[in-house]
């Protein structure tokens, strides 16, 4: 992965990276096999799948930074989390 540049609003890789993401994550079972399907909420298409929740969120993260990257590539504003204290 490069090193990304930062945005015109100076926020780097490490600052979305440290994001509070939501995630929705689901247990499948198939052939007899249980399995995790992450999804981050806040980034379309963005999803793993993994025997082992740990190994999943690690993926995740690492699907995240990929993103973040393209987004950047591309022009396109990265979505964040929306601040559940503003709606409160």
């Amino acid at each position: 992965m490069s090193k990304m540049k930062k945005t015109k609003d100076n926020k780097g890789l490490d600052y979305y990276l440290n994001l509070p993401w939501t995630y929705t994550i689901e247990t499948e079972i198939h052939e007899g096999s249980s399995y995790y399907i992450i999804r981050v909420n806040e980034l379309p298409g963005i999803c793993t799948d993994s025997e082992s929740l740990d190994e999943g969120m690690s993926e995740i993260k690492s699907l995240i930074a990929c993103a973040i990257e393209i987004y950047h590539e591309k022009g396109e504003p990265v979505p964040e989390p929306i601040d559940r204290d503003h709606f409160r």
